[in-house]
């Protein structure tokens, strides 16, 4: 039971790095021109976060069984209450990351839309010739240089 008190402790410290990573996505999600290096090494750091919080989560359960108890430690003070703030950092997580997907499928529909109207532009629009038959015309200029 004394060994669940700092295992709790961790698991709310890492989610609070957590968050804090979260907020940072979150911002550079909500800037019309995405930084993809640096949402990477956010990315990479939320992964290795979570694998953490899920060590700590996997300890935390190992040592429910030895000492015979089980969230939310309703008997015991100094646990329940770092329980309930495990808690509350698991929902603020919850909804930054619910704010970060609709971030990125915003993005992703914008680009589609741009990526539709590139293809667009790329067509030219067919001509047809005197005896009926449709071309091509190319908008631009070919130089042929020797040296």
């Amino acid at each position: 039971m004394d060994k669940l008190y700092p295992i709790l402790t961790q698991m709310k410290t890492s989610l609070d790095e957590l968050e804090a990573i979260m907020i940072e996505e979150v911002n550079q999600l909500n800037r019309t021109q995405i930084n993809p290096v640096s949402l990477q090494v956010l990315a990479d750091n939320k992964n290795q976060l979570l694998s953490t919080i899920q060590y700590y989560d996997d300890m935390r359960r190992q040592q429910e069984q030895q000492s015979a108890t089980q969230a939310p430690y309703s008997g015991h003070g100094k646990l329940f209450s770092s329980w309930q703030q495990v808690n509350e950092k698991v929902r603020s997580s919850k909804a930054l990351n619910q704010q970060v997907e609709s971030l990125l499928q915003s993005h992703m529909k914008k680009n589609q839309h741009i990526q539709k109207a590139i293809e667009h532009v790329g067509r030219a629009s067919a001509l047809y010739g005197p005896a009926g038959e449709s071309s091509q015309v190319s908008t631009g200029r070919k130089y042929n240089i020797s040296i």
